[in-house]
Formats: C-alpha cells, structure tokens, sequence
C-alpha cells in the first residue's frame, strides 16, 4: 500500500475526475469548529475564509460544492492515517463531532492504509466520524474506483442531510449500515 502521501494523491485524482462542478476537491483546506460571536455581538470569524489556528482545523482533503461566486461549503472529508490507534478514534472523532456543529450536513472519515480491516477500537470509540476505509489489501489499480464510490456517495449523503437541516425534508426513515466490502 501506498505511503500516506501517495494516498491522498491518488484519493484527490480519484475525487478530481470522478466530481463535476460545482463540486471540487482541495487538499489542506481548513473547516471552523466553532463560530463566536465577542461581547459586543460581533462574529469573530470569517465564516467564509477560515484559518487554522482561528477556530478552525486543517483537513486532509476536503470535497467542496460552490454555492455561488463567493460561497463554498464542505461536503465531505477524507482523513488519511498509515495506522490507526484508539487515540487516533478519538481525536478525529472529536474533530469530526466540532465541524459538524458548524457544518450539520458535513460528512466526516478516515481511510487508513496499512489496517487490512476496520479495527474493533474503531466501533468501540467512534462518535461522529460516518466511515472508515481499512485499505491495505486493495490493490493499487481498484483504489481509484474505491475513492470514486466512496465520495460520490458521501456527496449524496450530505445533500440528505443538508435537505434534512435546511430544506424542511422530513424522511420517514434513518439507519446505519456497516458495509463488509465497498464492491
């Protein structure tokens, strides 16, 4: 498998060819964590440009829809490990739950490439990330496909939830799924 650098590369080409505008996907962006506003009621962000280190955390890679000229929001995050440990659950899990308070459609994950499976730890830990890829047996010629599968659903996921949030859907019926194999 890939060293972690490789992945996201090969991840972001995946993402770049399989999203049509107004979807993009960008490496190292920065997604808020929180929104305040001072003493005088003043936001003290910048909602539409955050910076690491001014309530917001830099991801990985970062699928993006542009809403307008100005205005893009997050769709989905991809956050890549070589390994995995229980206190890497609980960090990403904790960053993921601090953007989705900002971002209540964002759709938040790890692919790691050296775990041949997802680790139990994962299922015992996890809170708020929405997927988990445990690549080191996927060959390098089906990666590809699998970041392409993996996003576009996510995508699709996200445009629920957003419905969900701002658009008055109502759905009749919520469940999760463990998938075994993404085939």
């Amino acid at each position: 498998m890939a060293e972690e650098s490789k992945f996201v590369e090969i991840a972001q080409e995946a993402a770049s060819k399989a999203l049509q505008a107004p979807l993009a996907i960008k490496r190292s962006a920065s997604l808020l964590y929180e929104v305040t506003v001072n003493n005088v009621l003043i936001v003290t962000v910048d909602p539409k440009r955050p910076m690491r280190g001014t309530s917001a955390f830099q991801t990985d890679l970062c699928v993006f829809e542009s809403k307008s000229i100005d205005i893009e929001i997050p769709r989905v995050v991809l956050e890549f490990k070589e390994g995995i440990t229980t206190h890497d659950v609980l960090t990403y899990s904790a960053k993921a739950r601090k953007h989705k308070q900002v971002y209540p459609y964002l759709r938040y994950g790890l692919i790691v490439s050296k775990e041949p499976s997802v680790p139990r730890r994962f299922f015992t830990h996890n809170e708020s990330l929405d997927f988990f890829g445990a690549l080191r047996d996927v060959e390098m010629s089906d990666l590809s496909e699998f970041f392409r599968k993996l996003i576009l659903a996510e995508v699709d996921a996200s445009k629920r939830l957003e419905a969900i949030a701002f658009e008055g859907l109502r759905p009749k019926l919520f469940r999760s799924e463990v998938m075994l194999d993404f085939k």
